[in-house]
C-alpha cells in the first residue's frame, strides 16, 4: 500500500472517530427526564394519528341487519343518548323525526350462517321477484271485489279477503307438515299464550260496515284498555319500539345502538316464553332449524328486523314494521295488523275506526277482527288484525307460516274455529324477509 492510501485511511478513521463523540456530546446535552418523557410517549403511541396528545375520541361500527352503522355509544359507557326519552309508553313515531341519527350505510355481508337460515326458510323461489313481494300463488276467487292493500310496487296482495273452503285441502307447498298439523299446532299454541292481555282488553265493535262505505259507524273507540296490559313484559318491551321507525317507506331508515339494544331486549324476553319455546320445538321437529336455542333467535331477527327498500333504493321498511307498525306509501297504508299499536294510536287521535266486517271469538284469550279505518287521515278499507294476544303468540304465528307455508295459505284453528295466515316473502339482495302478515277471516 503507497503512503498516499495510508494516509487517506488513517485520515477516514479519524474523522469517523470524532463525528461519534460529537453527537453523544449533543445526546448528553439533553435533560434526562426529556429524555424518559419522550421514551414514554413513544411507547403510548400505538398509531401514526392522531399527533402526540391530541385528544380523540374513536368511533366504532357495528354491524346489524346487514347494515354498518355508527355506535354512538362506544365512544362513552356513561354517555346517555339525547336522541329520544322512553320514560313514558306513549311516545309516537311521526312521518318525519328530527334528523338526529346516524343515517343508514347498506353493505351486504356476506354469511353462510344467515344464508343458511334463509335456505331454510323456504325453498320455492319460481316465484320471487328481485326486491318485491311474491303474489299469492292461490288465485282469489274471482268475484271478489274488495279493495286491495299494495305494500310493494310490483304486487298487490288482498288484505283480509274472503276465505276460501277451510275444510279443503291446500296447495301444500311443504311436505313435512299437514293442514292439520298446522291447525293443531296453533291450537295448542292459544293455550300456552301465558301473556295474553285479553283480561285487560273491553272490545267495542260497534256497528257493521263495508269497505266501500264512507260512513263512520263506529263512533267510539274500537277498544278500552286497562293498565296492566301494558305491565305484560313482552307488550312493554314491544311499545318502546314503536318510535325507532318512519311511517313514511321512502325515507331511509336510521338505526343506533340503542335501537338495537331495545330489539335485542324486546328478543330476549319473547323467545323465553311458552310461546315461543313450544313454536321452537315444533319448527326443530320438522327439520326446519338446529336445535341450537341460538339459531332461533337469529331466524327472527333475520326474517323480522332485516331492513329493505320499498322502492327507489331507500332502505325503509322491515317486516316487523310493516307488520306490527304500519306504513304509509304514496299516500297508501300498508300493514298495520296489531291491536296494541292502533289503540296507541286512536288514542293519539291519529287512527280512526270506522266499524267492522268480521269477527271470530277466541273465548277469553281474544278475537280476530276484520274491519275498515283510517290511518292519519289515510283511509284503508280492509285492515285485520288479532285483539288480546301477546305479541309472541303473533309472531310465532306467522313465523311458522312463513317458514312452512310462505306465500300459500297457511291453515289455522283456535278455540274451535278455522281461519287462514297469509304471509309474503320479501326478497331482496339475496335474502328472503317477511313483506307482510295478517290473518284472514
Amino acid at each position: 500500500m503507497s503512503s498516499a492510501s495510508l494516509i487517506t485511511l488513517i485520515v477516514l478513521i479519524l474523522a469517523i472517530i470524532l463525528v461519534d463523540i460529537f453527537c453523544a456530546d449533543v445526546s448528553n446535552s439533553v435533560p434526562r427526564s426529556n429524555r424518559q418523557q419522550a421514551e414514554r410517549d413513544l411507547k403510548n403511541t400505538t398509531t401514526p394519528w392522531p399527533t402526540l396528545r391530541q385528544k380523540s375520541t374513536p368511533r366504532r361500527w357495528i354491524q346489524q341487519n346487514n347494515v354498518w352503522i355508527r355506535n354512538e355509544q362506544a365512544a362513552s359507557a356513561q354517555r346517555v343518548s339525547p336522541i329520544r326519552d322512553h320514560s313514558t309508553s306513549t311516545s309516537k313515531p311521526p312521518l318525519n323525526r328530527e334528523n338526529t341519527y346516524t343515517v343508514l350505510k347498506p353493505q351486504i355481508v356476506d354469511s353462510n350462517k344467515q344464508q343458511g337460515l334463509v335456505n331454510g326458510v323456504n325453498g320455492a323461489t319460481e316465484n320471487l321477484s328481485y326486491a318485491g313481494a311474491v303474489k299469492p300463488s292461490v288465485p282469489s276467487p274471482s268475484n271478489s271485489k274488495l279493495p286491495v292493500s299494495h305494500f310493494d310496487d310490483k304486487t298487490t296482495v288482498f288484505s283480509a279477503g274472503p276465505t276460501e273452503d277451510l275444510d279443503k285441502p291446500t296447495n301444500n307447498q311443504d311436505s313435512t307438515v299437514s293442514d292439520d298439523e298446522l291447525r293443531e299446532f296453533s291450537e295448542n299454541l292459544l293455550k300456552k299464550d301465558s301473556n295474553n292481555a285479553m283480561k285487560y282488553v273491553k272490545l267495542n265493535v260497534q256497528g257493521k260496515t263495508s269497505s266501500r262505505s264512507s260512513q263512520d259507524e263506529a263512533p267510539l273507540p274500537l277498544m278500552k284498555i286497562e293498565e296492566g296490559a301494558f305491565r305484560i313484559p313482552s307488550i312493554e318491551k314491544l311499545i318502546l319500539l314503536y318510535n325507532n321507525y318512519f311511517l313514511d317507506v321512502m325515507q331511509n331508515e336510521v338505526y343506533t345502538g340503542q335501537e338495537r339494544i331495545e330489539e335485542n331486549n324486546f328478543l330476549d324476553i319473547i323467545v323465553t316464553t311458552p310461546v315461543m319455546q313450544f313454536t321452537r320445538s315444533f319448527l326443530v321437529q320438522k327439520g326446519k332449524i338446529g336445535k341450537d336455542p341460538r339459531e332461533f333467535k337469529d331466524l327472527l331477527r333475520l326474517i323480522w328486523f332485516n331492513m329493505y327498500s320499498r322502492g327507489n333504493g331507500r332502505i325503509g321498511s322491515s317486516g316487523f314494521e310493516h307488520v306490527f307498525i304500519g306504513e304509509i306509501k304514496n299516500n297508501q297504508v300498508s300493514g298495520l295488523h296489531n291491536w296494541v299499536y292502533f289503540n296507541e294510536e286512536e288514542s293519539q287521535g291519529r287512527a280512526n275506526y270506522l266499524g267492522y266486517m268480521n269477527k271470530v271469538d277466541l273465548g277469553d284469550k281474544g278475537a280476530i277482527l276484520k274491519y275498515h279505518f283510517t290511518f292519519h287521515g289515510i283511509d284503508k278499507p280492509v285492515g285485520s288484525m288479532f285483539v288480546g294476544t301477546s305479541p309472541e303468540l303473533e309472531l310465532a304465528l306467522y313465523t311458522t307460516c312463513f317458514v312452512m307455508r310462505a306465500d300459500h295459505i297457511c291453515p289455522m284453528k283456535m278455540n274451535g274455529n278455522r281461519f287462514i295466515i297469509r304471509t309474503f316473502t320479501f326478497r331482496y339482495r339475496g335474502k328472503n324477509m317477511i313483506g307482510s302478515a295478517f290473518p284472514e277471516i
